[in-house]
């Protein structure tokens, strides 16, 4: 980084979300300066906000990012290594997208955006998580891909069925992180890496409240109709989940 782009250590940057991981960062996760309870995954499919053209686009590829602390709201994207003086905990050793990036100037993480990304299987080989892990992330995702889910929301207006497969989607995502945590001993904190977001908290950008029952059921609410643009070619340069926003409008029982 050049004099006239030091860092003012502000914190701005990091509070708008931690980074994404790339090839670069290998050696962080193989000492364990990054473990998998500090990890999120963004996955294809989902949306997010493209700020290039201010559309909401399905991503083209799975992003795993620094999480915010564990616990945080869903709409708190903080990453989880700066400290409460405005400080980065792990700043010498700090992830490759996070020495690229000066707020004034992202050109030099723009530039990075698309390299050499680390996804799940990539971070998982690495690693030497055992098969069984693995073999659970792919089947969550034969079940719970946003490719599907993008379909059913699109009928649910006026398909009752699109409807009860939406709902049944939710709840086999909320139970499948249960079992893996009941009968795998995995971790609570590395549930949004291995599986990404709850869809209990990402359905919101179908325009759509999943809340949970006292019998443990679970009712979806349209609050608003979601505008969806799917990218023709250029992936989506800057990736701003928080920007999602719960719209109070009409709310229709699903």
């Amino acid at each position: 980084m050049s004099q006239e782009h030091q860092c003012r250590k502000c914190g701005t940057c990091c509070r708008k979300g931690g980074p994404a991981l790339h090839r670069q960062d290998a050696p962080l996760l193989t000492s364990g300066v990054l473990q998998l309870q500090d990890l999120c995954t963004l996955r294809s499919g989902e949306l997010v906000r493209d700020a290039s053209n201010d559309a909401v686009v399905p991503l083209p590829e799975e992003i795993v990012k620094i999480a915010a602390p564990f616990g945080s709201r869903p709409d708190d994207w903080t990453c989880r290594f700066l400290t409460e003086d405005s400080r980065c905990f792990i700043h010498e050793t700090s992830p490759a997208e996070c020495r690229a990036l000066f707020c004034d100037d992202p050109r030099g993480l723009i530039e990075m955006h698309d390299e050499d990304r680390l996804d799940r299987r990539a971070i998982l080989e690495l690693l030497r998580a055992p098969a069984w892990l693995t073999d659970s992330v792919e089947a969550h995702e034969s079940r719970c891909n946003y490719a599907a889910l993008i379909e059913l929301a699109s009928h649910l207006e006026k398909h009752e069925a699109a409807r009860r497969a939406l709902v049944e989607v939710v709840e086999y995502d909320r139970a499948f992180r249960e079992i893996m945590m009941e009968k795998g001993g995995v971790r609570p904190e590395m549930l949004d890496f291995l599986f990404g977001r709850p869809l209990m908290h990402t359905v919101i950008m179908f325009g759509i409240d999943a809340r949970t029952n006292a019998d443990g059921s679970i009712t979806l609410v349209q609050t608003t109709r979601a505008t969806i643009s799917r990218p023709e070619q250029e992936a989506p340069r800057l990736i701003l989940p928080s920007d999602f926003q719960k719209a109070p409008s009409g709310k229709i029982i699903i």
